[in-house]
């Protein structure tokens, strides 16, 4: 972790970089504030797994995989007295994962497919991707399709 001076000292320096050459930027950390203020989309993992993908301001506002909701939970919020609470329990131990969703031992709506069928990342929004058995009945689109329908200036 960086002392917080220092952390914005490289983040501008990134960001300079960024807008100067007009790429791209991966950044791979734990600290969802500077995510929520730096990235435009966001990835998700769990145990190494992709658990969840959205823009920024609908993960934060709409979070749909268990694992993200407790992380944006337990982020401290100026109403609060007190800081989060973590999340339950303790992550897989990966030299010998076990079948199925790699967080059901600490998800709070874990069903018993969940210990054995790992969940595929789908679709359930345009740009939003969740990997959990909860959406498994809803609807899947390609949202791909209506990429083609809409008109672009020429």
């Amino acid at each position: 972790a960086l002392d917080v001076v220092v952390q914005k000292a490289v983040m501008q320096t990134l960001i300079g970089v960024q807008e100067r050459l007009g790429a791209s930027m991966i950044l791979i950390g734990h600290d969802m504030g500077l995510t929520a203020q730096v990235l435009d989309r966001v990835g998700v993992m769990y145990a190494g797994k992709l658990v969840e993908v959205a823009p920024t301001r609908e993960l934060f506002r709409t979070p749909r995989h268990p694992y993200t909701q407790a992380l944006i939970s337990s982020l401290p919020s100026i109403q609060q007295k007190k800081r989060g609470g973590g999340i339950p329990g303790l992550p897989p131990f990966l030299l010998n994962a076990p079948p199925g969703c790699l967080f059901y031992p600490r998800c709070p709506h874990a069903m018993e497919h969940c210990k054995t069928i790992t969940p595929a990342l789908r679709p359930l929004a345009p740009g939003h991707s969740a990997a959990c058995h909860l959406y498994e009945n809803e609807p899947s689109h390609d949202f791909r399709e209506d990429a083609h329908h809409v008109n672009t200036p020429a």
